[in-house]
């Protein structure tokens, strides 16, 4: 007996599920426009990845629908020290690097980043 194929949702097809508020939408392109940013403290369903995607989606579209606005909407997904991962979604003629973005996010969360994720495994010889 042939065994059935078992249909494995896409990340794409999941988040194309989530119902984002628009509102909310609105409410974050509004403060990406006014500070630059927005973190979990914002938006708490930030912590959720494809929630933070699909969101970062729909901010994208408010603003292609808003006269004189076209800002470098970016979304980006950063480590910390301790394992903890946090999502930001930025402008970058605001915040300009993912450098500041990434100090930005670990400000608002008050977790520690590791500058130089390099220095600690340089193998010194003498």
């Amino acid at each position: 007996m042939a065994k059935e194929a078992v249909k494995v949702e896409t990340d794409k097809e999941r988040i194309a599920k989530i119902d984002f508020d628009k509102e909310d939408v609105k409410q974050a392109a509004d403060m990406i426009a006014e500070k630059g940013f927005v973190t979990r403290n914002d938006f708490p369903d930030l912590k959720d990845r494809l929630w933070s995607e699909g969101f970062y989606e729909q901010i994208e579209d408010e603003f292609h629908h808003r006269d004189n606005e076209d800002p470098y909407i970016f979304f980006e997904r950063f480590d910390f020290i301790g394992g903890a991962i946090e999502s930001i979604i930025f402008d970058m003629d605001q915040v300009e690097t993912r450098e500041k973005a990434l100090h930005i996010l670990g400000d608002a969360s008050d977790l520690k980043v590791q500058d130089k994720p390099n220095e600690t495994h340089k193998v010194v010889t003498y």
